[in-house]
């Protein structure tokens, strides 16, 4: 893939320069479901441009403290897009044609079923990400979405390349079998996909990460993806979903912040400062080192499959 195309992927304006071919670019875009996503396509990457260049300005006589922001998570996006770009594709493609065939009925493009697709696509978030958290195996393909101890907007960036197609083929497959068609997914993927980078504002740029009102009842806010990104005692393990807190409100695992509680970032442990090697692969490390120094063929299994920090009794 040529620099140029690998531009116009990153900033997501392949879909505006379709229209600009086709002719089609204008308001009237906005009433198809191609011309809303070629138009929130490029939202994220420009406000992360944004974001860097105000972080390069606060910090322009510390550069190191802008390196460490930084650093870690665009290594990550150099080594996950060279992987899994095709993978997660693969993946998604064969996951919604295949479980779509099992779903007892299929939606319509219509906006009772967009609120219904909406509902089962922060469902299937929400699964896939409670698991990350409670299975060690899962645990190690996210845990680098973790690691990093400064949030920005580049931290969306974090993970291992397998979490991609994880994510894809458990959150396709639950909206395919409840029929969530094509469309409907793909529109509501890249809405929940905008907002779900937005909410890892730096607060430097959004400092209290807060929504006020009515809005800040019905949709998540930077602020509550903060404490879920913090390793304090409070705040471990809450606040799943993406956009919509209806099923972290019905699992009781939505959680404000707690005056007084400021959220720390970074993963639990004793991290390398700035190690690559160690944020990618370190939990990975250290599963295997447990597995092998388990006693019995039980314990290695529980190893695996239970939450992370599990140790026999």
């Amino acid at each position: 893939m040529s620099l140029s195309q690998q531009l116009i992927n990153f900033f997501g304006v392949g879909g505006i320069f379709s229209l600009w071919d086709a002719h089609e670019l204008g308001v009237n875009a906005l009433t198809t479901l191609s011309g809303i996503q070629a138009f929130l396509g490029p939202i994220f990457p420009i406000l992360l441009v944004v974001e860097m260049l105000f972080m390069f300005w606060i910090n322009r006589r510390t550069p190191a403290r802008l390196s460490s922001a930084y650093k870690i998570p665009i290594l990550m996006y150099v080594a996950n897009t060279v992987i899994a770009a095709l993978i997660t594709l693969e993946v998604f493609l064969w996951t919604q044609e295949f479980f779509s065939k099992l779903a007892p009925f299929t939606a319509t493009v219509r906006i009772r079923w967009f609120i219904y697709a909406y509902i089962v696509w922060e469902f299937s978030h929400f699964v896939y990400h409670w698991t990350c958290h409670k299975v060690r195996l899962l645990w190690c393909i996210h845990a680098p979405h973790h690691a990093p101890t400064h949030m920005n907007l580049s931290v969306i960036f974090t993970a291992l390349f397998l979490q991609g197609p994880y994510a894809t083929f458990v959150r396709t497959a639950i909206c395919s079998i409840l029929g969530v068609p094509m469309p409907l997914l793909i529109l509501v993927m890249v809405i929940d996909g905008c907002w779900g980078a937005l909410i890892h504002f730096s607060e430097e740029l959004w400092p209290s990460g807060a929504i006020g009102g009515v809005l800040g009842r019905v949709i998540l806010s930077p602020q509550h993806h903060r404490i879920h990104h913090s390793s304090n005692p409070e705040y471990i393990d809450k606040n799943f979903c993406n956009t919509l807190p209806i099923w972290d409100a019905v699992f009781r695992t939505l959680q404000h912040e707690v005056p007084g509680v400021k959220p720390a970032y970074g993963l639990n442990r004793e991290v390398k400062p700035n190690s690559f090697i160690d944020m990618y692969f370190g939990e990975i490390y250290l599963l295997v080192r447990d597995v092998c120094a388990a006693a019995t063929l039980k314990q290695k299994i529980l190893y695996i499959f239970m939450p992370p920090g599990w140790k026999p009794q």
